[in-house]
């Protein structure tokens, strides 16, 4: 146990709660290293806005491919049969 639910569960305990019920009271507290900071939280959102700007990026490259391929994939496969069925 950390001192703070050290601390509540000798609390208990001197107050007369029974062993078990002081034990899982000071359990059920949640210990600061499980609860969000205001700093971690703002941390947590400037990740994620970072990480919507990758997305974004990611897209935007799909997208130039997409094009690319589709556009020119045809052209290349027309001057492969021209030179493939029609030489000269």
């Amino acid at each position: 146990m950390s001192v703070i639910v050290t601390e509540l569960y000798d609390a208990l305990i001197s107050a007369g709660a029974p062993e078990a019920q002081a034990r899982a009271a000071a359990a059920a507290i949640p210990l600061p290293d499980d609860l969000a900071t205001r700093q971690g939280l703002l941390e947590l959102k400037s990740d994620l806005a970072a990480v919507k700007a990758d997305v974004a990026a990611v897209k935007a490259e799909v997208a130039l491919l997409k094009y690319v391929t589709f556009t020119f994939f045809p052209v290349v496969i027309g001057l492969l049969v021209k030179i493939a069925f029609f030489p000269g």
